[in-house]
């Protein structure tokens, strides 16, 4: 009876002990037939967003909890056109730089795809999220992973971050503390505590 009542509690402790995640989430770079001949030229290399998504991961690595998950997504339609401008498989390369931190993409195309990645239930198949990085283009308004490589000097729709669709990701998918960054141009480096997923990010810049 006591071991039975034993095995009962540790079930019950199962989703106090389960893993959070950590998502770290790569902007694409913009394609240097748009930038080449500006002053102020943006991505002259095509890794700026790969890269310091990397990097930050080994920090994260390093004080995580053990229970933790590092989850990497990454825009994969900016990196193929990019690729093709320079000749190169790029996505053959995060790959390569992913396996070497111990991190794999999981790439997504679109604002929608990115939003079902984003809705959890706090399940084993869908873990809450504890923290959400963003490197990438952005402004006050809007996270622009397509900047400046469909269109010079911008991003279309579905391939931007409005704020006004953060409605669509419900706060229940965050943990109470979570916090969102997010890094890179034109952004401050600014940090917001997610409470309200709809009201507190994309995080503030110019």
């Amino acid at each position: 009876m006591r071991l039975v009542l034993l095995l009962w509690l540790l079930a019950a402790l199962v989703p106090a002990l389960q893993a959070q995640e950590i998502i770290l989430l790569s902007g694409g770079p913009a394609v240097r037939s748009f930038e080449k001949f500006k002053i102020n030229s943006h991505d002259k290399y095509w890794g700026n967003f790969i890269d310091s998504a990397l990097q930050r991961a080994k920090d994260l690595q390093a004080e995580a909890k053990t229970t933790d998950k590092i989850v990497w997504l990454v825009f994969r339609p900016s990196y193929l056109s990019r690729g093709r401008e320079d000749n190169q498989d790029y996505l053959k390369i995060i790959e390569e730089r992913g396996k070497l931190v111990g991190v794999s993409p999981i790439y997504f195309d679109n604002k929608n795809q990115l939003l079902t990645l984003l809705r959890r239930d706090g399940s084993k198949e869908k873990p809450k999220i504890s923290r959400l990085e963003y490197f990438g283009h952005s402004n006050k308004k809007c996270w622009m992973f397509d900047y400046s490589n469909r269109v010079d000097g911008g991003a279309l729709e579905p391939l931007v971050l409005h704020v006004d669709d953060l409605e669509k990701i419900s706060g229940s998918s965050f943990t109470p503390n979570a916090e969102c960054v997010s890094y890179g141009p034109p952004m401050l480096n600014a940090s917001v505590t997610v409470a309200t997923p709809a009201k507190n990010f994309p995080s503030a810049g110019e």
